[in-house]
């Protein structure tokens, strides 16, 4: 069977690439040097644009050619790197395409994305695709709709999730293992497998992380490395550090697993932001550039994720809890500021 993979980012729900009467193409730059591809495959499934949503995301659509219909083509592997708060509303209008036998990457930010993906899409565990979560350090902008720049080379891991089921036929994984080997062996990319366990401390490595970064800059607007040296900061890191460390490591599923309370310690993961801190001192955080534009953030999924766990394990995150609704209180002044949020309605008393 002839594999296909979907590839399905930013703002759109499917392909997001150029077919060839569209007289565009695909532009990558990495260290100055441009390399542009055309003539894709092109499909779309566009879903309406919610209220807290900006305009500019229709921009590129209007560059591609429409197809008349959606295909209802079996599709066998499927990149999701769409928000994460974007990723159920995506996979509802492409789940009827997915059976057992299809595998879904979902290569984003934050987590708590697959639970929901289970409740609200597929939440029959014998009829649902195989799942392949990714990771990655890479970072890439976009200059304007098609072009891109490369500005951080990084890493990718990767890893096939089990299935709840306890009997699968061999070849439902099949699609899962050509998607893996296809990622492992793009240079580009630098992508390793790992084992589940093993993805899922690389992941809340990321997350604690992220959920020190991204809204401490988002709040105060600055880069990434203006959290470095500052006394005020150090304290605030510290203090959010001790929640996350502490939910992380009475997590039931690292019980067990070794090194867990080292590597999961306080003073280890505020190692970790300062590094990452320091290496990406010019780079704007993605929290910082979605609030900046008036977008949603993922708020929910990298901090909010930490106070849902914490509560599973009966661990207040109270500052924490405090940090996610001053992000999504001033996402939303900024995004009614720049007229993309409609304000809340006021009730006038006399």
């Amino acid at each position: 069977m002839t594999q296909k993979i979907l590839l399905s980012i930013n703002h759109l729900l499917c392909a997001y690439t150029v077919g060839p009467s569209a007289g565009e193409s695909v532009r990558l730059t990495t260290n100055g040097i441009v390399d542009a591809k055309s003539h894709f495959d092109v499909e779309q499934v566009q879903r309406p644009r919610r209220t807290e949503e900006p305009q500019e995301a229709d921009n590129d659509l209007n560059t591609l050619e429409r197809p008349s219909a959606s295909s209802d083509e079996i599709i066998q592997n499927l990149i999701v790197s769409v928000k994460a708060f974007n990723t159920v509303d995506a996979l509802k209008r492409v789940a009827h395409r997915l059976t057992p036998q299809s595998s879904i990457l979902f290569i984003q930010n934050g987590m708590g994305v697959i639970e929901e993906v289970n409740d609200l899409v597929f939440p029959d565990p014998v009829t649902r695709p195989q799942y392949v979560l990714g990771i990655t350090s890479h970072g890439v902008y976009r200059k304007k709709p098609f072009n891109l720049v490369h500005g951080g080379h990084g890493t990718t891991a990767l890893a096939i999730l089990p299935r709840d089921i306890e009997e699968v036929k061999p070849d439902f994984e099949s699609s899962a293992l050509y998607l893996l080997r296809t990622m492992t062996r793009t240079p580009a990319l630098a992508a390793v497998g790992f084992a589940p366990t093993d993805l899922l401390q690389l992941q809340m490595e990321k997350l604690a992380v992220n959920a020190i970064i991204n809204p401490l800059t988002a709040l105060m607007g600055c880069l990434n490395g203006d959290l470095l040296h500052r006394s005020s900061i150090s304290r605030v890191t510290r203090l959010l550090l001790a929640e996350i460390s502490i939910v992380i490591r009475s997590l039931p599923e690292l019980q067990g697993v070794p090194n867990v309370n080292m590597r999961f310690d306080i003073k280890r993961l505020e190692a970790q932001v300062l590094g990452i801190a320091e290496k990406t001192a010019n780079n704007k955080s993605s929290m910082l550039q979605d609030i900046s534009q008036g977008r949603l953030t993922e708020i929910e999924y990298i901090n909010g994720y930490i106070i849902r766990r914490g509560e599973e394990v009966r661990i207040r995150c109270v500052l924490n809890y405090m940090l996610m609704h001053i992000i999504k209180a001033k996402g939303r002044l900024e995004g009614e500021r720049q007229g993309v949020i409609l304000p809340l309605a006021t009730r006038v008393s006399g």
